[in-house]
């Protein structure tokens, strides 16, 4: 099969399981490798965080329909979980939950902004920096991170 064409059917029945978590959204799925020997990285979130026990019940479901519809030849590996800090933001939802965090955002232009993200609309952000807001279209922002602290 098709990597496209798997990594398609992959995210459809992943969809079918993640609609019954409203508070869920898939951020990224990954298959690496060659047939009977292939990696599945399911990246999903949630609007108020992911437990290990939400990741273990959706691998689990994931699992279950990869087998029932032959989805995948061979032997393969499955990983669900969150994005972890490390990974830049992707999508709206993503950025809803990270309102009043610390974000770093590099445009497309290439300009770097180090600021507090103060609110999400349908196509902007805002972004509270030390002397005044910036609003941002979402489709001009080439990488947004969220920026730890450990004060």
């Amino acid at each position: 099969m098709l990597m496209v064409t798997l990594v398609q059917k992959l995210i459809a029945e992943l969809e079918l399981i993640i609609n019954e978590f409203p508070q869920l959204f898939l951020v990224d799925l990954i298959v690496t490798g060659i047939s009977g020997k292939q990696c599945v990285l399911v990246l999903i979130d949630g609007e108020t965080g992911l437990s290990i026990e939400m990741c273990s019940l959706i691998s689990r479901k994931f699992s279950s329909r990869i087998e029932e519809e032959d989805l995948i030849e061979g032997a393969y590996n499955l990983e669900v979980s969150s994005p972890g800090v490390d990974r830049p933001l992707s999508l709206p939802r993503q950025y809803k939950k990270n309102i009043g965090r610390q974000l770093k955002i590099e445009t497309l232009e290439g300009e770097v902004f180090e600021g507090k993200l103060k609110e999400i609309e349908e196509q902007t952000i805002i972004l509270s920096l030390k002397e005044r807001d910036e609003t941002m279209f979402l489709d001009k922002i080439k990488k947004a991170k969220v920026l730890t602290s450990f004060n």
